[in-house]
């Protein structure tokens, strides 16, 4: 970080301040949420919970949402302009079952209770990245603080969330600002591993930043530009962007795994200790391994459950916990 070590602090705090407001407003418009109680991947739905609007409407597992509101739903316009529901409102689903074409009416409910609880442990979740990747660089100036802290921040956004904007423009904006931290987070969270001490050889290459950031970017620049051309909703667009966001993740999140099990396995004893390798080691395995595998499952198999899954994501708690604790107890130099 050497001159640039104070430029760089002080991007992260602002970056850190501007979504922790953001996040609190967004904890306050939770309230807000709709529960139409079912899941579907390419308009075809996979999951209709017990006693919801969407059972209770009639709705079945197969069943394929052709229109809402009279309204082709793989029309992007459609798609994107449709107001935002609310509790009470009424929304008129055209399916096709089994070549039948069906009307159904689902109501929109309040969240469940346990929903709700769920959704506020993410945004805790989400605090505790930013918290944690600020504490991390205010203890050590290091490489290594700096992406988790960059990573924390990515991460804690989207667990946070942020308010709802009536406007489509703005929301796709930060839409697309969001996404864009999220996937470069990714990065950072591999480079945290890399540059933290002692650091791999990887960090040694001369192309290193580009092997490391360049997918990411890649990536991020692929969605802003769908988001610009607003493509209608095709079934081979949803399959190419499930499959591509698939190996963006098993990517990234093995080669965290690989890379710290790596670094664990090749240091002594003593180098373990002074640097708290055992936490990230640990935040790791528990954090990355049940997302990776359901992410894997829903997208090769999307009416496929797995049991717990909707708690999985509580386990991504100990990445920031493990890594803010290592990187700031670490006793190598600043320098690292």
């Amino acid at each position: 970080m050497n001159a640039n070590k104070s430029a760089y602090t002080n991007l992260v705090y602002a970056l850190a301040a501007i979504f922790l407001v953001l996040g609190f407003m967004g904890y306050l418009d939770i309230k807000n949420y709709t529960y139409d109680g079912y899941n579907s991947n390419d308009f075809t739905v996979t999951k209709v919970d017990e006693n919801s609007p969407a059972s209770e409407a009639g709705m079945q597992v197969g069943d394929q949402i052709l229109t809402i509101d009279g309204k082709d739903v793989r029309d992007a316009d459609t798609w994107n302009n449709r107001p935002r529901t609310k509790v009470g409102d009424t929304r008129a689903l055209g399916v096709s079952r089994d070549g039948v074409e069906m009307t159904y009416d689902i109501t929109y409910a309040s969240m469940p209770k346990n929903d709700d609880l769920l959704n506020r442990v993410g945004w805790l979740i989400g605090l505790i990245f930013l918290i944690m990747g600020v504490w991390a660089i205010m203890k050590k100036k290091s490489q290594a603080a700096l992406y988790f802290a960059l990573f924390g921040i990515g991460f804690g956004q989207s667990f946070m969330g942020r308010p709802y904007l009536e406007s489509e423009a703005m929301r796709d904006i930060m839409g697309s600002v969001s996404l864009s931290l999220v996937l470069l987070a990714f990065a950072f969270l591999v480079g945290a591993i890399l540059y933290h001490s002692p650091k791999s050889s990887f960090t040694n290459k001369s192309n290193a930043t580009k092997i490391l950031f360049v997918p990411a970017i890649l990536l991020a620049v692929f969605f802003i530009i769908l988001t610009i051309m607003d493509p209608d909703s095709t079934s081979g667009l949803n399959t190419f962007v499930d499959y591509l966001v698939m190996f963006f993740i098993l990517f990234y999140f093995g080669w965290a795994i690989l890379a710290i099990v790596k670094k664990y396995k090749q240091a002594d004893e003593e180098t373990r200790n002074n640097n708290k390798l055992g936490l990230m080691f640990w935040a790791v395995i528990i954090g990355l391994v049940p997302i990776l595998i359901d992410v894997v499952v829903n997208t090769l198999m999307p009416t496929v459950s797995l049991p717990g899954s909707d708690y999985y994501f509580i386990t991504m708690a100990l990445i920031p916990i493990g890594f803010g604790l290592a990187i700031a107890q670490s006793r190598a130099a600043a320098s690292e």
